[in-house]
């Protein structure tokens, strides 16, 4: 869970977005891909998910300038049936041809109520939630879901001496649209616990609830399954395009469905309505919290604050930020 920060900085929106395509094109990214990754990661700030925020630009930018991505990617599509499509990244961030492959499935869902589209050879795509948000934008339900290489989950050994209990953390995301309540959006990833929980406090609970990280070794490797080996990364060319681009380790898979496939789109999204004001007016909350929300309540009521206000910033993002800026030479417009 990303909490607002204690101390932060208020900036529009609309700067973190110019701010963000800058230096990414400084770095290096061809201009189409940076402006809609900078887009992108802007809507997660929106959405209060800081750590898939424009706070990542600042590690994007080295990797396009000291070559561990490819910057300017010639995305081919690989296969493409009615119901099916694969998008080859060619080394790039994970972005763009997770993007271009969820597009095509939404037309293709639109017109047979199902497709599934996934993309191979490419570097991080971040939020899941962004490829399931564009789905729902038109009217799809969907989910997705980032896997790996099995050199970075398996068999190169990297994982050797760590806790199998805190064994990956691929994004996931399913979503569903509503009518007048938020959605319902569970945008996260396997593992129950997040990365900064670490330590012998939290090891103690591997005795108390074992059944827990089991489940998520489990949705871990399904995971991982689903968004590498099935989407073609078990293979010689996601070999050789790793080795030419080191972080282009990834695929990606998203499934969207159509809301209308099997009753009227009407009547799904009165019966999402009803899921979300259902918990929110019957339920007890988790203890510690006000009131008893499903995944999607807060994001959205974030967005609207923050869209209206600023987005606050940590100052240690800000100044992380900053410092990428003075890099690559782009002054935020907020200085």
């Amino acid at each position: 869970m990303n909490h607002p920060p204690q101390e932060s900085k208020r900036i529009p929106v609309a700067q973190l977005r110019a701010f963000g395509a800058a230096c990414l094109k400084a770095a290096g990214l061809r201009p189409d891909h940076a402006d809609q990754l900078a887009g992108l990661l802007a809507n997660s700030d929106l959405r209060g998910v800081r750590s898939h925020g424009t706070r990542a630009i600042a590690g994007y930018c080295p990797s396009i300038r000291d070559g561990a991505v490819n910057p300017n990617p010639d995305l081919q599509v690989l296969q493409d049936t009615e119901t099916t499509v694969l998008v080859d990244g060619d080394g790039g961030l994970g972005y763009a041809p997770m993007m271009r492959a969820t597009e095509l499935a939404i037309a293709k869902a639109k017109q047979h109520k199902v497709a599934l589209a996934a993309a191979c050879h490419h570097g991080h795509y971040g939020s899941a939630g962004h490829y399931v948000r564009r789905a729902m934008e038109k009217g799809c339900t969907a989910f997705s879901v980032q896997g790996a290489h099995p050199d970075y989950f398996g068999e190169g050994g990297g994982n050797k001496g760590q806790q199998s209990a805190y064994w990956g953390n691929p994004p996931i995301c399913f979503g569903f649209p509503a009518e007048q309540e938020p959605p319902l959006v569970l945008d996260a990833a396997t593992c129950i616990m997040a990365d900064y929980y670490r330590g012998p406090e939290y090891d103690a609970l591997q005795e108390l609830i074992p059944a827990a990280f089991f489940k998520s070794m489990g949705y871990t490797g399904s995971a991982l399954a689903l968004g590498g080996a099935f989407v073609g990364q078990n293979s010689e060319p996601a070999r050789q395009i790793q080795q030419q681009w080191p972080r282009a380790r990834h695929g990606g898979l998203v499934i969207v469905m159509d809301i209308g496939a099997f009753a009227p789109a009407a009547a799904f999204r009165e019966g999402i309505d009803n899921l979300v004001r259902g918990v929110r007016e019957t339920m007890d909350p988790v203890r510690g919290y006000p009131e008893a929300t499903l995944p999607g309540t807060i994001e959205q009521r974030k967005s609207e604050e923050y869209a209206r206000d600023g987005v606050p910033i940590a100052i240690e993002d800000v100044e992380r930020l900053e410092a990428c800026g003075r890099e690559f030479g782009v002054a935020p417009e907020w200085s």
